[in-house]
């Protein structure tokens, strides 16, 4: 159940970071792959303090990092397309 929250909440930054701050340079799949592999990893380092205390994806910490790695990722992806061009 976490995991899909982590997806959905990596597929929601990816929308909205594409609608917000879209460059030509930019694709749509890849801002919404990158920030859905941003929502896991942002998750997994969200929960790494509650390894030994019952770790549920669905707490607070786990649900923080998803969203702050889904939209870390998104921008330094478009910053990266942006600096390639």
């Amino acid at each position: 159940m976490g995991f899909a929250v982590w997806t959905a909440l990596g597929l929601l930054g990816g929308f909205v970071m594409y609608f917000f701050y879209r460059g030509p340079e930019t694709t749509q799949l890849m801002t919404i792959v990158l920030s859905v592999f941003g929502a896991f990893i942002g998750g997994m380092l969200g929960m790494s303090p509650y390894i030994h205390h019952a770790p549920l994806p669905l707490r607070l910490g786990g649900l923080i990092g998803a969203t702050a790695g889904a939209f870390g990722f998104a921008l330094i992806y478009h910053f990266v397309a942006k600096k390639a061009l």
